[in-house]
Parts: structure tokens; C-alpha cells; sequence
């Protein structure tokens, strides 16, 4: 499984990692989530926002800060 959130630096954004980083240790997923500052790769791909999430290359989520049991719920969707 691969998780990435892509995030311009936003405060909102950095704590939605750790989160996302929390979650995945919680649900002892193998796969570390990546954090990437590097918008022009998801600008290439047609996609607009501050902050998207994406698990296995679909978007999960684009400009939005849930919680920890919200993420864990996404991501259980895709395992």
C-alpha cells in the first residue's frame, strides 16, 4: 500500500501527517506514508488543492483535515 499526502506546508497539513503517520502504525501497515511538498506532480495530473491524499495513485481526499478515526476508516477502504 502506498500513502501519499501531498501538502504545500500548511500547519494543517503537517498534523494531518503525523496523524496519518499515527493511524498507520496503529493499523501496523508495512508501507511508511510519504509527505510531499513537490506539488507539480499532482498539478500534472489534473488535480487541484493545498493538501490531497493519495493511497495506491487514487485520491482519497483533496483539501480536507479529518481526524484519526476518519483516516483510519479511508484507509481501511483501500486495504
Amino acid at each position: 500500500m502506498r500513502i501519499q499526502l501531498y501538502d504545500r506546508g500548511l500547519p494543517q497539513g503537517k498534523k494531518l501527517f503525523s496523524d496519518l503517520e499515527t493511524v498507520c502504525q496503529r493499523m501496523q501497515i508495512d508501507y511508511d506514508p510519504e509527505y510531499i511538498k513537490d506539488m507539480s506532480r499532482v498539478y500534472s495530473m489534473g488535480l487541484q488543492g493545498s493538501t490531497i491524499l493519495l493511497i495506491d495513485g487514487e485520491v482519497a481526499f483533496v483539501d480536507k483535515y479529518p481526524g484519526q478515526k476518519e483516516l483510519e476508516t479511508i484507509i481501511q477502504e483501500y486495504v
